[in-house]
């Protein structure tokens, strides 16, 4: 099998898998757990001196289409999980717990959040002594609504991202991760300032802030408040952030992370440039084996194509990339129907906003002077009967 060995900021990871901060990574004995389940790294459950976050509401967890999501289709979960309920110092005891057994397995990253710099430069140094390989920014979190120092509050405001990355590099001697939040400054900006202000690599994206309302009560599902928001739905957002970030080569290695619950997700964001990936969502869905089956997966991927290690296959889908400007302006497809899949079923006739389409005695009849190669009734096609082709000699 190709390696899927990667380094990020000089740190070894055993392959590009890594469980994001999240309940999963709320102890010592959860961590080393996500270790032996063959993730190379664990990012800690958010340490913070913050009282009101060391407390979970409850319940603060909801499934949105749980069967499509225990068989492995789209879903979202939605929670307002906060942060750890242990003390910083309880923290670091808990990682020289796990470091003591895991001997030299895994990588311990230590997600931190201070309301003032005094509180980052503390957690930095605290957590750069416990023991943790590196350190991430918690400059994500979707239940920062303003007026703090951390999660996406803080995002809005560049400079205090800058103040901050700055704050902890001078206070730790590990590499440092800033994860970078949908919401707030763009992501790309927020990308620049970290880079610009030392930052050793990148987490692209977290989740969204989302409100999910039950309309039968007429009020807020679960409990009356916001919550995060995020499932196999954002990946093509967080691809799309990433990619934009790998574009502008700032010479920082990019964690992927939104969504991902396949392995071909995960292949998605290397492709874009990511080193390498993390989740959470999809282990606590479909269980700890997801993470062999992204392994497998990608090593599958990487055996077929002949490659020899996962690096080769970071950015590939880059150079395939053109501009808006660029992209095929001219007629010169046409649309083809597969007879013998095509069940007549008439939802292409009634969906095409060209009106191009109609069902006649011996089937789906196509005016080429109105099609206009948009591929939407080749994409909605429920049996896979149609396709574009191009025309001859284009």
């Amino acid at each position: 099998m190709a390696d899927l060995a990667v380094d990020i900021a000089g740190i070894h990871f055993g392959n590009p898998v890594i469980v994001a901060s999240a309940p999963l990574t709320l102890s010592s004995r959860h961590m080393v757990k996500c270790i032996r389940e063959g993730a190379s790294g664990v990012v800690t459950k958010t340490v913070t001196y913050d009282p009101s976050q060391q407390v979970q509401p409850k319940p603060r967890m909801h499934v949105i289409n749980p069967k499509d999501a225990l068989a492995g289709k789209f879903y979202s979960l939605y929670s307002i999980d906060l942060m750890s309920e242990h003390q910083p110092e309880a923290w670091a005891s808990q990682i020289r717990d796990a470091r003591g057994e895991l001997g030299r397995d895994g990588v311990i990253i230590a997600s931190i959040a201070g309301r003032t710099f005094e509180e980052w430069r503390k957690l930095a140094a605290l957590m750069d002594g416990s023991g943790a390989d590196m350190l991430e920014l918690n400059l994500s979190c979707p239940h920062m609504e303003g007026g703090e120092l951390m999660g996406k509050a803080v995002s809005c405001d560049l400079e205090l991202v800058s103040k901050i990355v700055r704050t902890v590099k001078a206070s730790a001697s590990i590499p440092v991760i800033g994860k970078l939040t949908p919401q707030g400054a763009n992501p790309l900006h927020l990308a620049r300032t970290m880079a610009s202000s030392g930052i050793d690599a990148l987490a692209s994206t977290a989740r969204f802030q989302g409100l999910v309302v039950d309309v039968e009560a007429g009020r807020p599902t679960l409990w009356p408040w916001f919550g995060g928001y995020g499932g196999p739905w954002q990946v093509p957002i967080s691809l799309g952030w990433t990619a934009h970030i790998a574009m502008e080569e700032l010479g920082r290695p990019i964690l992927g992370s939104g969504g991902i619950s396949t392995w071909r997700d995960a292949l998605s964001f290397l492709l874009v440039g990511a080193s390498a990936i993390q989740l959470c969502t999809a282990i606590m869905v479909r269980g700890y084996g997801i993470i062999g089956e992204i392994n497998r997966g990608l090593g599958g991927w990487l055996d077929e194509r002949g490659f020899g290690s996962i690096e080769e296959a970071v950015g590939l889908s880059l150079s395939n990339m053109t501009s808006l400007v660029e992209l095929e302006r001219r007629k010169i497809y046409r649309v083809s129907i597969d007879e013998g899949k095509c069940t007549r079923c008439g939802i292409c006739v009634d969906r095409c906003p060209y009106w191009a389409l109609r069902l006649g005695a011996s089937g789906i009849m196509v005016d080429g002077a109105r099609c206009d190669n948009c591929n939407f009734c080749v994409s909605l096609c429920p049996v896979g009967a149609m396709s574009l082709v191009k025309e001859g000699g284009l």
